[in-house]
């Protein structure tokens, strides 16, 4: 069963129920009224008959009896009158004999008087018996029972019964085409989702549909279009890193090539079989190197993070540990700013893996006698750990920012300061940033150097570590 017939079921059952019980609830009430109506006035006719009997009964019979035959046909009643022992003593129909005893609910009850009460007969349909006390004396010596036909009144009550089925009938059926309207109207939506997903192909990839209300169903679409962008985006940049992974491994491996055909023809050379053995060591490492950061961000792709708390400390002794030899050979030299209470809940192999590109690409793009400024703070506000490292290098120039992370882009001025990257460095960092939900930031001028800003908000785990 589809969403629309199932909502339209359940429309209608909620409806039905609703309409049932309105229905049994109106026809109580209404029955209720109608009988607490009937009560009263009988109650107030009978109160009347009480008290002129009152005068009469038992010292005058004759008189007695002819209140009861007057009273009676005047409320269209029959009127009994009876003993302490319940007994009939007068009745205006002169049907019971006087002793008779009557087997009556009402006659068997106790209670305060009058009372009344509604009883369904066989012979006669419904039957309204009410008891009144004759006399001041207490308990009564005498009594009063009024019996009247009740069946114009509960055939009122069923007549407003058929009414009120009839009506909730039409609201029904009303409601019944209403709701299969409802219905169609609320999966709409998802039937166009639908089409529009079918639409989608391996080689047409889009998701056109538009929804202007701003329900759960407008957030769906927005993260259905979200999802095919970044499918497209994850499409192109795999196409794209195939592309360019495929020519920088063509490179060395071409290099290679030749090296090796020519490598025969300078045997008998020592100095050139040197320097050819010398090139073919150098390509050999720098596509060990591209195969093994390309490895690298397969595995972080792949492994569960394993949160770790990393202080400014450890990440000032971890710098400075691994690039300290690097820096003096070069000429540079570290200036940290750290604040006592920074800290990141980061995996620490990839932490530091991205940390340590970072600091590698300041080293390697400054020149002599120059500053790398490393950085660890805290945001106060927002609760954000940032770690910036900052350089006096050649920076990065305004055509090349966007496209500093994608993997093995390389400016030309990078290249001339450097042929030993593999444009891979920036990449990991920004694989990092992501796996850990953090925030990545870039400043640069050209000639003046460059500023990269890490933001963590701590105990942040990735939707891929969820998984």
């Amino acid at each position: 069963m589809n969403i629309r017939n199932r909502l339209w079921l359940v429309f209608s059952l909620l409806f039905i129920l609703v309409c049932l019980g309105l229905y049994g609830f109106i026809v109580k009430t209404y029955e209720e009224r109608v009988l607490a109506g009937q009560r009263e006035i009988s109650i107030t006719q009978g109160q009347a008959v009480v008290e002129q009997l009152s005068g009469t009964y038992p010292r005058f019979p004759e008189r007695t009896e002819g209140y009861l035959s007057f009273y009676s046909d005047r409320l269209d009643a029959r009127l009994l009158v009876l003993d302490y022992q319940k007994k009939v003593r007068f009745d205006s129909f002169e049907k019971f004999t006087p002793g008779t005893h009557l087997s009556l609910t009402i006659l068997e009850k106790g209670g305060e008087l009058p009372r009344t009460e509604f009883v369904p007969t066989t012979n006669y349909g419904y039957v309204q018996y009410t008891l009144f006390p004759l006399g001041n004396e207490t308990p009564a010596s005498s009594f009063l029972l009024m019996i009247k036909d009740v069946n114009v009144l509960y055939e009122d009550i069923r007549s407003f019964q058929y009414l009120m089925m009839a009506v909730m009938a039409l609201a029904i059926m009303v409601f019944f085409l209403l709701s299969f309207w409802l219905a169609a109207w609320f999966s709409r939506p998802i039937h166009d989702i639908v089409r529009h997903l079918q639409g989608i192909t391996p080689q047409k990839r889009t998701f056109t549909m538009e929804y202007n209300r701003k329900d759960e169903i407008q957030h769906l679409v927005r993260a259905i279009r979200q999802m095919v962008d970044q499918l497209n985006q994850y499409e192109l940049r795999q196409r794209q890193f195939i592309s360019a992974s495929s020519h920088e491994l063509k490179t060395p491996l071409t290099t290679m090539q030749l090296i090796c055909e020519n490598l025969e023809h300078v045997r008998e050379d020592p100095g050139q079989f040197r320097e050819f053995t010398q090139d073919l060591l150098v390509q050999t490492d720098k596509m060990k190197k591209v195969v093994e950061d390309l490895l690298h961000i397969n595995r972080m792709w792949d492994r569960p993070l394993n949160l770790d708390y990393i202080t400014g400390g450890e990440i000032r002794n971890h710098i400075e540990k691994q690039f300290q030899r690097v820096l003096d050979s070069r000429g540079l030299f570290f200036r940290f700013t750290i604040d006592a209470d920074a800290h990141f809940e980061a995996d620490w192999e990839l932490f530091f893996h991205g940390v340590d590109n970072l600091v590698a690409n300041a080293i390697r793009y400054s020149s002599e006698n120059k500053e790398i400024h490393i950085g660890v703070q805290k945001d106060g506000d927002t609760g954000e750990s940032l770690l910036f490292v900052c350089d006096e290098g050649i920076g990065i120039a305004e055509e090349d920012r966007p496209y500093i992370f994608e993997p093995f882009y390389r400016s030309k001025q990078a290249m001339d300061w450097d042929r030993e990257g593999t444009g891979l460095g920036l990449v990991i960092v920004k694989l990092m940033a992501d796996r850990h939900g953090g925030k990545l930031e870039l400043e640069s001028s050209v000639g003046k150097g460059t500023c990269v800003r890490l933001k963590f908000g701590n105990k942040i785990v990735t939707q891929r570590q969820l998984l």
